[in-house]
Formats: C-alpha cells, structure tokens, sequence
C-alpha cells in the first residue's frame, strides 16, 4: 500500500506555525528572513555616516539639518534561508508499530512545508549505506513542496548507514545558510556525532530528532525468542540472536537505553544541538506542537 503523509488536515495543522531561526545566517536574497546584515527591505535597523559614492536616496535629510552632517539609512536585509533534512533510511527505520519511517516522514515533510511557507528553501537527502543522496533538492514554492512530498513516499528503507562515510561530502551540507536536521533512530554503533560535527563546522543551526517504536522504549517481550536484527540478510545472520527475556534482562536493557539517551543529551548539549527523542505512535500534533516546540524547532 502506497504511503500518504499528507492531506489537507496535515496542512491545516501548520498554516499558522514556523521554524524558529534563532542565528543570523547567509542566504540568498529574497527571502523572508530577518538577518543582521543590511539590505533594501522596508524594517530600519541603524545609520551610518555617509561615504563618498552611497546612494544619496538614503541620506536623512532631517539628521542633516540638525547635526550638518550627513548620515545614511540602513535596512534590515532579507534572505533565504535554505534548510537541509537528512533522513536515515536503514532497515531499522522501518519497524514497529507504526513503522517508524512513517513518523519521520510525516516530520519531514511538516518542516519542509514550514520552510517554504516562511519563502525559505529545503532539500531532503537519504541516507543509505555509504551515500548521502538527494531525494530533493533546494524547493521552493508549494508546487514544488507537494512534488516533494511525491518522492518521500516512495523512499525505500533498507541495509546500514554508515553516517560517517554518508557525511563525508560536503558538497551536500551548505554554509551558515539554515537548518540542518537530521532524523534517525540512532541505533547504530555508525559515528553519528562526526556527521553532526561537521553540520556545526559549516555553521548550521542544526537539530537532531530521534524517532523510536514503543516496543523500543517500553518492551513488552518475554521468554525464549528469536531477536531477528531489522538489518541483517536472513535469519542465519551473526546479527541475530536466541535470548531468554527476562524481568531483569528487560530491567538492563532500559538502563542501557537510558544510558545511551544521556550520551546524546550530553553531546547535543555540549554543542548547543536541539534534541528531541518522539514516539512513533504519537499524534502528530503532539510531536510538532509539543515536543518540537519545547525544543526550539517550531514557533
């Protein structure tokens, strides 16, 4: 069954939001996005002092017949600010119940829609294996935006990420010109924190969003099972494993769980990087007028 991530309620639901752009950043002009450089749009920010060759059509004439010296206007400039959505796309994404590729797709396409809604650019890229490819890039306009949307719901999950390699390019991660949002389950032994290293090396504002199932964060298995691993090739896979459950083997996975939710807490933390940790089973509402919300990526 083909997936649909969005419909006319999905919309609604964001007609009234935006992203909250909390750094001054580089872009294209024609935006419309306040930064701290000075342009030709309608919102004064300052004077200066005229200087031989300004355009005399800023000159305040009423600062001059008061201090006999000429002093320029200056504006707020407008740019366009171009956000970038990284979707990891292994196996493990999709599983559970919803599969959790639906939430981050559904998450994805809301902040793409934020992004032109507010005349910004978005591109979306998957992650697959050793690859950063790109499912969309720089769209603009909601023509575009639903277009877009098409290629999300045909997006396969499959095999590893190896974020390391994925991220290795540059070509695909832009320069202080907006968000960078990278949308996983982190359950990889991949080195994701290089990859978002070197999103804060081009001096992105970046935000990371993990998506788990409820059987993830609260299992409800017991006894003899076969774990087969979302990624492996077949069931005879070394990835796989026989394993009694237990209540105390229940008890050390969610320690483990929480440990490993600190470790990305704490590195987020120390590097200022937004971090959410959604459900897949939550309203949509709830992951985008909560959650983001208390961390800073919608207003």
């Amino acid at each position: 069954m083909k997936r649909k991530i969005i419909d006319d309620e999905f919309i609604s639901l964001l007609e009234s939001r935006d992203l909250q752009i909390e750094s001054a950043f580089n872009g294209l002009f024609g935006g419309n996005r306040r930064t701290n450089a000075y342009g030709s749009s309608a919102e004064f920010a300052d004077y200066r002092e005229y200087t031989q060759g300004d355009d005399l059509r800023r000159v305040d004439w009423n600062l001059y017949a008061r201090f006999e010296k000429i002093y320029l206007k200056l504006y707020r400039d407008e740019r366009q600010l171009h956000h970038r959505i990284y979707l990891d796309a292994s196996a493990s994404m999709d599983w559970g119940k919803p599969v959790k590729a639906t939430a981050a797709l559904k998450i994805a396409a809301a902040l793409g829609f934020l992004s032109i809604r507010a005349l910004d650019r978005v591109s979306y890229y998957a992650l697959h294996e050793k690859q950063c490819h790109a499912i969309c890039p720089a769209v603009c306009g909601r023509d575009a935006f639903y277009a877009a949307v098409n290629r999300l719901n045909d997006l396969k999950f499959y095999k590893e990420t190896d974020f390391a390699a994925a991220f290795a390019d540059e070509e695909h991660l832009g320069k202080d010109d907006g968000l960078s949002i990278l949308i996983s389950d982190l359950l990889t032994d991949s080195d994701w924190m290089g990859a978002v290293d070197r999103m804060l090396y081009q001096g992105r504002q970046v935000y990371l969003i993990q998506i788990l199932s409820r059987d993830e964060i609260t299992p409800s298995m017991s006894g003899k099972v076969l774990m087969l691993d979302s990624e492996s090739v077949d069931e005879e896979d070394d990835k796989n494993m026989r394993y009694e459950i237990t209540r105390s083997s229940v008890k050390a996975y969610e320690q483990a769980l929480l440990y490993h939710q600190k470790q990305i807490k704490d590195f987020c933390g120390a590097r200022g990087v937004g971090f959410i940790t959604l459900c897949s089973d939550l309203p949509l509402e709830q992951m985008l007028f909560i959650n983001a919300t208390e961390v800073g990526l919608i207003q």
